[in-house]
């Protein structure tokens, strides 16, 4: 209830910080403002509005509104960025130009709502378009044969998303011959009641050595019961802060629940896997897997060899990336220290605005051949 709150409180104030400064830009009569803030009221309370709509309505005008509302969530959010950066931008020019001119600052509006609208037009295309497979090659004289594994996380399945993308990805998926396939978290996000299908077309998914999976902290949103209800109909084995041992390897697979439901996130899963990683023989080839990219330093400590996570989607929206660096050290890519490497991924959906700006969507293509660590 905090959050929300907190959440309806921060979005309303965008609102009414980017209107304020429009109306004093395009000269709007008192009028006009006035009914602009009960607009911006009825905007900010639309996300929670959204949510709260009966599984009784039809599924197609359920999607129509999340788009329509979760799009206006990107564009509110470029909106009110390149407003508040004029603002400081008038405040350090001010002292030395004077007072900024009504023709300026009309120009200047429009400019903001043209960049706003040419960037969350890029952003739909960029999450639209097709989703790339980002290669890593590792070495490892603790297998005998090359491991394919697929990595795919942060789909975040639910009512914005199309049939047509699990479809893609499945196909996708298989061009990579994969000999393990594994979801890092947060594959759902909402409506899980109408995710049946998918969960139908990602059963058809299939790799040598299995299929594993760990819940990220939406799917304990959607219901923790209900998202593992999902993973068992995709024929995918969750890993919920255990190991798997794959018969006939040294290939060990730890996955480590998301810290969601715990008050403080970060030491929880580090202390999840320091207890965790201490069960694995270091003479194997351990792999672990957790939702939000923390405790590499304790895994690799233990004798990990590879750690793959999701959770940052690289920032989603440029240049949220920045933001994000404040909470994880890591945000995408490859981390090599020592023997072991963590891999963090973009994702391969989006997560609120239906829109990427510089993070496009991926999946993870990391191939381990036997030899000396790289």
């Amino acid at each position: 209830m905090l959050f929300i709150l907190a959440f309806f409180l921060v979005y309303l104030g965008m609102h009414c910080f980017t209107w304020v400064r429009f109306s004093g830009q395009f000269g709007f009569s008192s009028r006009i403002r006035r009914g602009g803030f009960r607009l911006c009221l009825l905007l900010a309370l639309s996300p929670i509005a959204a949510h709260l709509i009966p599984l009784s309505w039809p599924e197609p005008l359920v999607h129509v509104i999340w788009q329509i509302v979760f799009t206006w969530l990107g564009v509110i959010f470029y909106l009110f960025l390149l407003q508040l950066a004029l603002f400081v931008l008038e405040l350090i020019v001010q002292p030395v130009w004077g007072k900024i001119s009504p023709g300026f600052s009309r120009g200047a509006a429009l400019a903001i709502i043209i960049i706003t609208f040419l960037t969350v037009g890029w952003g739909f295309m960029e999450a639209a378009g097709p989703v790339r497979v980002t290669e890593y090659e590792i070495s490892s004289p603790k297998i005998d044969n090359e491991l394919r594994v697929v990595f795919v996380s942060d789909t975040h399945l639910g009512v914005q998303k199309s049939m047509q993308r699990v479809k893609d990805l499945k196909s996708l998926v298989h061009d990579q011959d994969p000999d393990l396939i594994i979801l890092g978290g947060d594959i759902l996000n909402d409506h899980l009641e109408w995710l049946h299908e998918e969960a139908r077309i990602m059963h058809g998914m299939q790799a040598g050595l299995g299929k594993y999976a760990v819940l990220g902290n939406h799917e304990f949103y959607a219901g923790v019961q209900e998202s593992r209800d999902f993973f068992d109909r995709a024929g995918f084995t969750l890993l919920e802060d255990e190991i798997a041992y794959i018969s006939g390897t040294q290939i060990n697979i730890a996955g480590v629940s998301d810290p969601a439901p715990y008050r403080r996130f970060k030491k929880h899963q580090e202390n999840v896997t320091r207890e965790l990683t201490r069960q694995l023989d270091p003479e194997n080839y351990n792999i672990l897997v957790s939702h939000r990219p923390w405790g590499f330093e304790i895994a690799r400590d233990a004798g990990v060899d590879l750690h793959l996570a999701g959770h940052t989607h690289k920032g989603q929206i440029f240049p949220f990336r920045f933001f994000v660096r404040l909470k994880y050290d890591h945000v995408y890519g490859i981390r090599r220290l020592n023997d072991s490497a963590l891999i963090v991924t973009s994702g391969a959906g989006s997560w609120g605005p239906p829109i990427r700006v510089l993070a496009p969507p991926e999946i993870v293509l990391v191939k381990i051949s036997p030899g000396k660590v790289d």
